[in-house]
């Protein structure tokens, strides 16, 4: 039986953040699926509509099914908009198929190849696997260099009829990457500071209170803590996120998922 660590869990490399998706994302989700190019090469229904994204969402309303079938928005902070889905497909035999697609919007920054070595270093540690596997339709040009940057091993051979496509079979590529193998491509640059600079957990509940606008008095009497402490955590977190003022803290607080803008 699956053992259920918590919610879903968020990522982030400190450009890219991915989250769970949400049905505040519907409409995004609708435009980005309907687009031609996405219809080309990923097995969505069509015409895609808000009700094809409310049972997409439906397949993880519980943090079981989210864990069993794990599923995340691409956003750019501090935007909080869905700009694309990325998952893993778990065999429960030690591997997951990863698939993803970006949204128009958001093509051409490298989305893609962040989302998805943050994805397969979360299948590697978190999840325990030991390969992850990627498909793409032939002529999918883009999802092939993307896995190739990554690290995937894809052979030039393509197999015959191996997918599924709108009542057709069509020819794909196929590719594996092991742990050994995203190690050796490293990572993007612009990414989050190392951990030995990162907040405690109590530096990260100032930050989120300080992104909700809080005064320093404010978050005093929220925490149970005197405003002096706080004026500690606050000189503290600006050191670590190298800002200068609160709202640069914020900013670079919401950059690197450390915390979120308010509902």
């Amino acid at each position: 039986m699956l053992t259920v660590p918590g919610p879903a869990v968020t990522l982030s490399d400190g450009v890219v953040l991915l989250r769970g998706e949400q049905p505040t994302d519907i409409d995004d989700m609708v435009s980005g699926c309907a687009d031609p190019l996405t219809a080309q090469w990923v097995p969505l229904p069509a015409p895609y509509g808000p009700d094809d994204a409310r049972a997409w969402l439906a397949l993880r309303e519980t943090d079981e099914q989210w864990w069993s079938w794990p599923m995340w928005a691409i956003t750019t902070p501090p935007a909080p908009r869905w700009s694309g889905s990325i998952g893993l497909h778990p065999d429960g035999a030690g591997a997951a198929e990863v698939g993803y697609l970006v949204a128009p919007w958001a093509r051409g920054d490298r989305l893609a190849e962040r989302s998805l070595r943050l994805v397969c270093a979360f299948a590697f540690g978190t999840l325990g696997l030991q390969v992850v596997t990627w498909r793409a339709y032939v002529g999918n040009e883009a999802s092939r260099r993307v896995a190739q940057q990554v690290g995937f091993d894809i052979p030039d051979h393509a197999f015959a009829r191996w997918g599924a496509h709108r009542g057709e079979r069509r020819d794909c590529w196929l590719g594996t990457l092991t742990p050994e193998a995203l190690a050796r491509r490293g990572r993007l640059p612009d990414a989050a500071d190392p951990t030995d600079r990162a907040l405690t957990a109590r530096e990260v509940q100032v930050l989120d209170l300080m992104t909700r606008g809080r005064t320093n008095q404010e978050i005093a009497d929220d925490l149970g803590i005197s405003t002096n402490t706080v004026k500690n955590h606050v000189r503290s977190v600006l050191e670590k996120l190298s800002a200068r003022s609160r709202a640069e803290a914020v900013v670079v607080g919401l950059r690197r998922g450390l915390t979120t803008l308010p509902d």
